[in-house]
């Protein structure tokens, strides 16, 4: 026959564990006595049992067992006290104590049997709450550890990511390009590149790619590999015609690799291309906002321009727009991202906004970005470009 568990009634006499005893006749529990304090507290620890029943004076009580029952959370047992007479300082200070329950005499026999039932049901969820705690720490630990990780991944891709962005600013002759990336995260889906072509050609793109985190940034990495692919192809066919036609076709190439990979992205892109010789802006906007702002001559001026985003639409083109640049101006384009730092309610406020924190004397691009607040942003919804192209005359 099964037994729900070891019982031990520690008294001050053999007789008194005795009667205790006797009072759970039929009970299902294998009960032991012990009449000696110091045994029964080693056999407690040592074997610790599912109830330890302590009639003992008060003063005894106290002293063999106040430590003990201090620790009695750690231990797989239930203490139950019996006293003499009714005391309530010492009733609560045991109850402090971690005791299940405490019977002042006389008591009823179905009293003590119903305070044993109580304190082994109630001693048996601490140690289930306890066997939790322990899985929950444990799943915590090993979550922190995987999460410490991912940071470490996280931070090795930021790296590669970073290493694979051009130099800024880059300067040639009057003209200088530079730019700056907030992630959100330590990855980001927003991109820029450019290069300079037979020392004529400034070739260079913005993008943001849909979403933020890893598998945004895995798409910037295919947008660098494409955009050098092809440069390096007409560097080595000298393709001086189809280059003065950029970024005629640069969109389209991009939007077939990405529908042909079959990826759940998309992106947009503003793609341009400054002719140095001729001071002529040729530009192509695949669903771009807000528009790049052009300040020249104390005016402000947004460039116009409409395309698809890249990535939906596998039969889609995009028109090339031009424009003949002033001697001395100042192009800044910024990703939709910095929208959700600006203030104003509509869209047009916060276009309005980024026009006139871009016009102003200090405009650099660290000005810039400290007047859209992009240096205090903290834990952005979304990944912020900005980059400015520039020419002094």
């Amino acid at each position: 026959m099964s037994t729900k568990g070891d019982l031990l009634i520690v008294s001050d006499s053999l007789h008194n564990c005795r009667l205790l005893e006797e009072r759970l006749t039929g009970s299902d529990w294998r009960v032991f006595q012990s009449d000696d304090p110091n045994k029964a507290i080693t056999e407690i620890k040592t074997k610790p049992p599912a109830v330890v029943v302590l009639d003992l004076p008060l003063e005894l009580m106290h002293a063999k067992f106040s430590d003990l029952l201090s620790i009695d959370l750690e231990l797989e047992t239930a203490f139950i006290i019996i006293l003499p007479e009714v005391n309530p300082r010492e009733v609560a200070k045991f109850f402090h104590s971690n005791a299940s329950d405490v019977l002042i005499k006389p008591f009823a026999e179905n009293r003590f049997q119903e305070a044993i039932e109580r304190a082994s049901e109630f001693k048996s969820l601490v140690r289930l709450n306890l066997e939790y705690r322990q899985k929950l720490e444990k799943a915590n630990r090993e979550l922190s550890d995987s999460l410490r990780l991912l940071e470490l991944d996280q931070l090795a891709g930021s790296q590669i990511q970073n290493s694979l962005l051009p130099t800024t600013p880059l300067r040639k002759d009057n003209y200088e390009i530079a730019y700056r990336i907030a992630p959100s995260l330590y990855l980001s889906g927003d991109f820029v590149g450019y290069n300079i072509l037979y020392d004529r050609y400034l070739v260079f793109y913005v993008a943001d790619v849909s979403g933020h985190g890893s598998s945004s940034a895995f798409l910037t990495v295919l947008l660098k590999f494409v955009f050098n692919r092809i440069l390096k192809r007409h560097k080595a066919n000298k393709d001086l015609e189809l280059i003065s036609q950029a970024p005629k076709g640069f969109i389209e190439h991009i939007n077939r690799q990405i529908m042909a990979l079959d990826l759940d992205k998309h992106l947009t892109i503003f793609a341009g291309s400054v002719d140095m010789k001729k001071n002529i802006l040729r530009y192509s906007v695949a669903s771009h906002m807000p528009m790049p702002v052009l300040i020249s001559d104390g005016t402000v001026k947004t460039l116009k321009g409409r395309g698809k985003p890249v990535g939906i639409f596998s039969e889609c083109s995009w028109e090339v727009e031009e424009l003949e640049l002033p001697d001395k101006f100042l192009l800044a384009l910024v990703s939709d991202g910095v929208l959700e730092l600006l203030p104003g309610q509509s869209l047009k406020d916060k276009e309005k906004f980024i026009s006139e924190s871009i016009f102003q004397p200090d405009d650099s691009i660290e000005g810039i970005c400290e007047r859209l607040g992009i240096n205090k942003a903290k834990d952005a919804p979304d990944d912020v470009t900005v980059l400015t192209l520039r020419k002094d005359s």
